[in-house]
């Protein structure tokens, strides 16, 4: 009976292991995130639609950034929405995958704007890496990034919190900014998997397996 105990233990970890394998979308499906600054107001605005990014670029005084990250533009597995919000008071654009913190924000002069819903890993799985949430008081300026280190030369930004997790670019040559200099490198993707919390939990189950046979 112990032995059937351990045997049916070890492999619910594989189970588990396989499934949460299996949750990750194809990384293909995923969509650049565009970046531009106005530096009269002090924002910076990220969308993920072309037409939107190039008018803003042309009529609205924000200087284009290029891509700097990718999330989903649809739900998949393991994601949650990123809200847009726009205060038009203090010259902000602010995102959030919080719907606490964007009910707070919708309180106090913000107002949602997702004509282009942004889709990001609620944890770090499936080659994601932190969405890293800074801001600037003086500029009242939100700023988002998956590089820990682009703020160096960015006096005032102060971080906040992980605003969820989004995917690298593939290839940082196919847009016009790239990433910022100094970025982390691109998490390992499914690959990686066998050597995850979820693996290494089955292969430990199988050793107590073993060990009790």
């Amino acid at each position: 009976m112990k032995m059937l105990f351990y045997f049916l233990f070890a492999l619910g970890g594989v189970f588990v292991a396989e499934v949460l394998a299996d949750s990750c979308a194809v990384p293909s499906q995923a969509v650049p995130v565009y970046r531009a600054f106005h530096n009269a107001i002090g924002d910076h605005f990220y969308t993920i639609n072309n037409t939107e990014y190039a008018a803003i670029n042309t009529a609205n005084g924000y200087f284009g950034e290029g891509a700097h990250f990718r999330v989903f533009s649809t739900q998949v597995s393991s994601t949650v929405q990123l809200f847009r919000l726009w205060n038009g008071g203090d010259a902000d654009h602010f995102y959030t995958i919080d719907t606490t913190t964007a009910s707070t924000a919708s309180a106090t002069g913000y107002v949602q704007e997702n004509t282009d819903p942004m889709f990001v890993y609620s944890s770090q799985v499936c080659g994601s890496v932190p969405l890293l949430r800074y801001y600037n008081l003086d500029k009242t300026d939100h700023f988002y990034t998956i590089s820990p280190t682009e703020v160096d030369n960015m006096p005032g930004y102060e971080f906040e919190r992980v605003e969820g997790y989004a995917l690298p670019l593939t290839d940082s040559s196919s847009s016009s900014g790239g990433t910022a200099s100094g970025a982390s490198p691109p998490a390992k993707t499914n690959a990686a998997i066998p050597l995850s919390f979820e693996y290494l939990y089955s292969l430990l189950s199988l050793a107590l397996a073993v060990a009790y046979l």
